[in-house]
């Protein structure tokens, strides 16, 4: 046999065996077997919204919390309104701020138990809208809807780094909001929440999917965060979002402080690629910003024992490191 004929002959038998195993997955996937139907296995988290799709979580209302037809979940106690207030029907009110009274945004590092602990112990007024699973983009539309009812107050903003990939998602534990852009700005989409979950035919090459995502993995040392997909679009939404924050606080007479908090492998290994950009463009918009990963950095002078005890059981900073914090947080206001 000739040697062309082999490399035909070994091509072919190499098609076969990939439509075999291809079709294998798609029986697998279509019987429902939860073993290889793993979004991990496939996607990745921080790119992609069909790792998303295949979660199929139903929202959990807590005691405290309703529906909302643009943020999906809110505090119950807390009136944020359904839609967004005609500033030709508020009231001005230029009084100094109170340095001791602030307003809370964030996600859940701003609403945990031992970050509102701290805030108590030090005797601080403060209204919460934090919520947990908020991405970037609900917890600026959160403040986007209230920022005329807290006038003249102090606004403390706090996100994990990787809440900015949140925003690229129409559904993660929840169908949500998300933002196209458009000619040179964003707008809002998916509104009003449907929180009930329509059933999508999730088909796609789960083997040329696997291979490619193992690649990836490899490529970024197994930690699907350091993953640059789409980074151009989540660098241009973080500018959009504290572009329009800096624009309402101007008109509402209100003092932005921004908290950024880090994942315990930020401080093991190296923090993302969002480290540096978010942290640099606080810097150039001149927005006092509270940097938990310097904060604990130096805290810590590289120990890596005294890293692992600044963190939870729930992969959350705990009562010590929130200390180290609020106590920098404190000094900001």
């Amino acid at each position: 046999m000739s040697f062309s004929k082999k490399i035909k002959t070994y091509f072919k038998f190499f098609l076969i065996n990939l439509l075999i195993f291809e079709l294998i997955f798609q029986i697998l996937f279509f019987l429902n077997f939860q073993l290889i139907k793993k979004p991990d296995l496939y996607y990745n988290g921080f790119c992609d919204q069909k790792y998303w799709d295949l979660i199929d979580n139903k929202i959990s209302f807590k005691n405290n919390t309703i529906y909302h037809p643009i943020l999906s979940i809110v505090k119950k106690d807390l009136q944020v309104p359904d839609k967004f207030t005609d500033d030709n029907l508020l009231t001005k009110n230029n009084k100094k701020n109170n340095d001791n009274e602030i307003v809370i945004y964030g996600s859940s590092y701003n609403n945990h138990v031992e970050f509102i602990n701290h805030l108590n112990k030090k005797n601080v007024i403060f209204r919460n809208y934090a919520l947990e699973s908020y991405g970037l983009d609900q917890i600026f539309l959160s403040y986007k809807l209230t920022a005329y009812q807290n006038q003249n107050k102090t606004i403390l903003i706090g996100f994990l780094l990787e809440d900015l990939d949140r925003s690229i998602f129409s559904k993660r534990e929840y169908n949500k909001v998300f933002f196209s852009k458009r000619n040179s700005t964003f707008e809002v989409n998916n509104t009003p929440i449907k929180l009930e979950n329509n059933k999508k035919i999730n088909f796609d090459l789960y083997l040329f999917k696997f291979l490619k995502n193992f690649y990836n993995l490899i490529l970024s040392d197994f930690d699907p965060r350091k993953n640059e997909c789409l980074i151009d679009h989540k660098k241009d939404l973080f500018i959009f979002f504290i572009d329009e924050i800096k624009k309402l606080s101007v008109k509402y007479n209100q003092k932005i402080v921004i908290i950024t908090y880090n994942l315990k492998q930020d401080f093991i290994n190296k923090p993302s690629w969002r480290y540096e950009f978010i942290k640099n463009h606080l810097q150039k918009e001149n927005i006092v910003h509270v940097d938990a990963y310097k904060i604990l950095k130096e805290k810590s002078s590289n120990n890596i024992n005294k890293i692992n005890s600044y963190f939870g059981d729930d992969l959350h900073n705990n009562y010590k490191s929130f200390d180290f914090i609020i106590e920098n947080v404190i000094k900001k206001l």
